[in-house]
């Protein structure tokens, strides 16, 4: 076959992955990542962290893993992540639908594996770890289920941009371990944005603004070939800390500007991957522990959380074809905080301290509730995902995928707060679901 027929078909091939792009849908795993969004390991549920196919999976996974990649190799991708979130604020008095006008994203990915040694394997990478976005600006939240009565024109922006350090050493053929050191800079933005209407308490127009903070953080981790082609790991990941200064307004007490700390959770990380003796398939299973309810911010409306990565990839000839489902617990708290981060108050409503003082503690929890159905509702438990790979040659390959977190929601009841406006008891139920797509190339020298 003559060469250009050869390099034909390549694109023709390259181009057809492309096109699957448009099939696909993502995973929620509160406000993280977790490898869900990268080109290979996202086609298999994120399940990466024991045994990954592209080296920013390593760099942000479990470092020890590195130790895998022989020679240099550099991945460089994309994912776009849609999101759909709807609010119904339901009473006696009547009902108001709200939907956020927050919908997509643009995700990148890059990642490099260097081998020093025999037994030492350098790694950088720089990814979008979190996110977190609602915007009801153009329509607003009715506190008390009627369209262009008491509502609030609630937003939230949160997007955690991550460079990580990694090293990985081989100390026996069979034990690596590795170590990561985190660099984030975020960007964060909660409160209300616009004018509110009819509001008795006061006005909350334009209680925020966009700020940004840097935060870092490390993880370690291990993994041990246990014979027959199986593969254990095992890491932690800290903390990474944000805190965003002058974030949101309050005249409760004079207060004026106040700071928030949001901290993006610590991670304890088990797996198991096997490739099977001589063996077209990779089957890998991994557990995830996030500590949500000892991050500050996440703290007051949601509970620590337990993931669960399932993966499958298959190779036949030049192609490697990947399935992956992702379970994710129940991250809303049942009974919320009274406060967000230990603010004071938002607008002229107290919150925290504050509203504790003025006799308006339950009031503050029904305010928290309703932000969890509007600006957290994190609520999808099931993700689904599939992808593709080519070969193109010993140097390049192409991979593309697709995930889905199948639609859910939680309800929220406000009874004191609407109370205190004079109002009917509103029910609050929050809907959503996520989609990504997500293209990438990795090439190994």
């Amino acid at each position: 076959m003559k060469a250009n027929d050869v390099m034909r078909k390549q694109w023709l091939l390259a181009g057809g992955l492309l096109a699957l792009c448009g099939a696909a849908h993502a995973t929620a795993v509160g406000s993280d990542s977790n490898l869900g969004y990268k080109a290979a390991a996202g086609g298999m549920g994120g399940a990466a962290y024991t045994m990954p196919q592209e080296a920013s999976a390593a760099v942000f996974g479990n470092p020890a893993s590195l130790a895998g990649f022989r020679g240099r190799n550099v991945n460089v991708g994309a994912s776009y992540l849609g999101a759909s979130s709807k609010n119904t604020q339901s009473s006696a008095a009547g009902t108001n639908i709200s939907t956020s006008g927050t919908n997509d994203y643009i995700l990148p990915d890059v990642g490099m594996a260097i081998e020093l040694s025999p037994n030492g394997v350098l790694g950088l990478g720089i990814e979008v770890d979190a996110g977190l976005g609602a915007d009801f600006r153009a329509q607003p939240v009715s506190l008390i289920g009627v369209a262009g009565a008491a509502s609030l024109p609630l937003v939230v922006e949160l997007v955690s941009f991550n460079a990580n350090l990694a090293y990985a050493h081989r100390v026996t053929p069979r034990l690596s371990v590795g170590a990561a050191l985190t660099a984030g800079f975020g960007l964060g933005q909660l409160g209300t944005a616009g004018p509110s209407i009819g509001i008795p308490l006061g006005d909350f127009g334009g209680t925020t603004s966009s700020t940004h903070a840097f935060g870092s953080g490390f993880s370690v981790g291990a993994t041990y070939a246990l014979g027959g082609d199986l593969t254990a790991g095992a890491a932690y990941k800290s903390k990474v800390r944000y805190k965003f200064e002058n974030i949101v307004h309050t005249s409760v007490a004079g207060i004026g500007y106040q700071n928030l700390t949001i901290e993006q959770p610590e991670e304890v990380i088990l797996g198991l991957a096997s490739t099977g003796n001589h063996s077209p398939w990779l089957l890998e299973a991994d557990l995830v522990w996030k500590g949500w309810s000892r991050a500050s911010t996440y703290r007051d409306v949601w509970r620590d959380q337990w993931l669960l990565a399932l993966g499958a990839q298959y190779t036949t000839g030049l192609w490697k074809l990947r399935a992956g489902y992702h379970y994710s617990s129940d991250i809303l708290r049942k009974t919320p905080n009274n406060t967000f981060g230990g603010l004071r108050g938002v607008g002229t409503f107290p919150l925290g301290t504050a509203a504790e003082a003025g006799g308006l503690g339950e009031v503050a929890r029904d305010v928290v509730r309703i932000v969890q159905t509007t600006l957290v509702p994190v609520v999808m438990k099931h993700t689904v995902s599939s992808g593709l790979g080519y070969q193109f040659d010993k140097s390049m390959r192409v991979d593309v995928y697709g995930a889905y977190a199948m639609k859910n929601s939680v309800e929220r009841t406000d009874g004191t707060a609407a109370a205190a406006l004079g109002a009917p008891v509103a029910r609050f139920k929050g809907e959503a679901k996520m989609w990504a797509i997500g293209v990438g190339a990795s090439f190994s020298f």
